[in-house]
């Protein structure tokens, strides 16, 4: 009984560690479909090209991966739900940042939170699918 109260309490310190870490970055109705024949979109008809869109809670990053994947972000902060995230310009859109607590997330690693970050919560992610032409995010 004395080896499992120590046990018992490293466990329970642990869990309480843990509800600290709870990402609860919130994130709006997202659902839409773009028609990327639209030169608005032109940016997303080759992989690497990225477009910010109206919605959710702060906004929408598109970026295409592949010939046919896309990811799709929730462009408000983790750390500062009321800052939108802008694309950093040194990395070609391949990271956000935040211009208040300097937050970047990369956008091809599933909006994870790069070392030295205000949090390391990742990015809210949408669900994409694409026949071709249109991509719808959900």
């Amino acid at each position: 009984m004395k080896r499992i109260l120590p046990f018992l309490a490293a466990v329970l310190l642990l869990v309480s560690c843990n509800r600290e870490r709870v990402c609860n970055t919130p994130f709006g109705d997202a659902v839409c479909s773009i028609d990327l024949s639209m030169p608005s979109y032109a940016p997303l008809n080759h992989v690497g090209g990225y477009v910010c869109l109206v919605g959710g809670h702060k906004g929408i990053f598109v970026v295409r991966t592949s010939y046919s994947e896309f990811l799709a972000y929730e462009r408000a902060c983790p750390h500062d739900h009321d800052v939108a995230l802008v694309p950093d310009s040194e990395w070609d859109g391949a990271v956000l940042s935040c211009p208040v607590c300097g937050s970047k997330f990369s956008v091809y690693t599933d909006g994870v939170a790069l070392d030295g970050s205000a949090t390391q919560c990742p990015l809210h992610q949408y669900f994409t699918s694409f026949n071709g032409q249109i991509l719808q995010i959900y």
